[in-house]
């Protein structure tokens, strides 16, 4: 990816999460800066092991995002295969809308954010997230499949 890193979590055939842990053991933050009251478009490049709609999801929440805040079970979901039977190949942009376009995300506070990243099912790799106000709100970065691009830093 642009910083030339990836997150992987290997796939352990660990049954898949149906809820967002409020203090989940597995999961990685980052930190960002975002407005208040604007809405943002979320998408994730990612990977699953061996190409497999079970090593596709993980659960998505924010520091301030009403019903996706960190420490409770709300959460935002991506699921890189786009619908049930759809099939994912190689790396992939989704957001967190499932056979639609994900819902905005809108930070209920202005300044430094943190998004949390918690497993929902093992074997998925990311190494991209795009949180955009304008650019990419309609538009993926990249291909649902078999994606190549890279967005810059």
């Amino acid at each position: 990816a642009a910083g030339g890193a990836r997150l992987r979590n290997p796939n352990l055939n660990a049954a898949k999460r149906t809820t967002a842990l409020a203090a989940p053991a597995d999961y990685f933050e980052a930190t960002f800066t975002a407005q208040a009251n604007v809405p943002y478009h979320l998408w994730v490049r990612s990977r699953a092991d061996g190409d497999n709609y079970a090593n596709d999801s993980v659960f998505i929440q924010f520091s301030s995002v009403a019903g996706a805040l960190i420490g409770t079970t709300g959460a935002a979901e991506m699921n890189l295969e786009d619908c049930s039977g759809c099939r994912v190949a190689g790396w992939g942009w989704q957001d967190n809308g499932y056979n639609a376009v994900g819902a905005d995300i809108v930070f209920t506070q202005a300044g430094t954010q943190t998004i949390r990243v918690q497993t929902r099912e093992d074997g998925l790799s990311i190494d991209q997230i795009v949180l955009s106000p304008l650019a990419s709100r309609a538009t993926s970065p990249g291909a649902l499949r078999n994606d190549t691009t890279i967005v810059p830093k």
